[in-house]
């Protein structure tokens, strides 16, 4: 299976990386209030970045996550990669400087 990627705030992730659990699911918006951690195909991320992030001045991440590691419910809905649930630390297989 192919590795997904997640675009984090690199604040965000050291939080997460001390708790073992990732709960963020965008930019601004929690796992709690989208229901799922937004996430891309390798293909997709540069689109993403450009969309979403582009007027981002705080370190970014990219996140690498190997689904067949992952505790949560994977879903793609509309091409898009979906994490229905905390991503489990352990699943990030690696970690990413964006817009240093």
């Amino acid at each position: 299976m192919e590795p997904i990627f997640h675009i984090a705030d690199q604040a965000t992730w050291n939080d997460a990386a001390s708790s073992g659990f990732y709960t963020q699911s965008t930019r601004d918006q929690s796992l709690d209030e989208v229901g799922f951690i937004h996430c891309s195909y390798r293909h997709q991320v540069d689109g993403v970045l450009a969309r979403y992030y582009a007027d981002v001045a705080t370190p970014l991440l990219k996140l690498t996550i190997d689904p067949a590691l992952l505790d949560s419910p994977l879903q793609v809905d509309d091409g898009f990669p979906h994490i229905y649930g905390a991503l489990n630390i352990s699943a990030v297989i690696g970690v990413e400087p964006l817009n240093e």
